[in-house]
This record gives C-alpha cells, structure tokens and sequence, in this order.
C-alpha cells in the first residue's frame, strides 16, 4: 500500500484490509461535536477495533482528540477512549498534551 491513496469510508475501507498490514496510523478523528462533519457519523468502536486488526504487532495508532467543555468541565472523552483501546488489546504507550500557539484560549 506504499504510495497509495484510498478514498472511502475508513470503516468500510480498514474492513477489506488484511490482518496486521499496518504499522503506523496517525489520524485526528471527529470528537465531541467540535466542529459540523456535515452529516458524517462516527463510529468509534468499530473503527478501534479494526485498527487494532489492521496494526501490526509493535506498531503504532497515533490518536489525537481532545475534549470540549461544558460547563466548566471537560467531557472525558479522551479517557474513553483511551481506556476502549485498551479494553480491546491495545497497550498505552503515551499521552501528549500540547498547546496550540493560535488558539485563543489555550
């Protein structure tokens, strides 16, 4: 798959993929209704679990969300999330903080 681009549902895409192909995944998916995806649906367990089908033993999913605030507190997705990728076999390796420099309330 070196070279290539597909265009599709990562869904249905990742579905089609062989077993252990995969050995480094880096995507910012949709969370907590942060910004309009026009219609677009996101469902996370089936997509974490065919990540973990996909990676290969060793390699790594760089999953990069964070959580809105409502009312003075943040949601917890990030901790959801974290703790269904485990659930499923995925080790936790790090979690990474960063500041954006042109956000205006970092």
């Amino acid at each position: 798959m070196v070279g290539k681009i597909i265009c599709g549902d990562c869904l249905t895409v990742m579905k089609d993929m062989p077993d252990e192909c995969i050995d480094l995944t880096v995507t910012s998916p949709p969370y907590d209704n942060l910004r309009n995806y026009k219609g677009y649906t996101f469902n996370f367990e089936g997509i974490a679990e065919q990540l973990f089908r996909i990676t290969k033993k060793g390699g790594v999913v760089v999953w990069v969300v964070g959580d809105a605030t409502i009312n003075g507190s943040e949601t917890g997705t990030v901790e959801r999330q974290a703790l269904h990728f485990m659930k499923i076999g995925f080790s936790k390796f790090d979690t990474m903080i960063y500041e954006k420099s042109n956000f205006a309330n970092p």
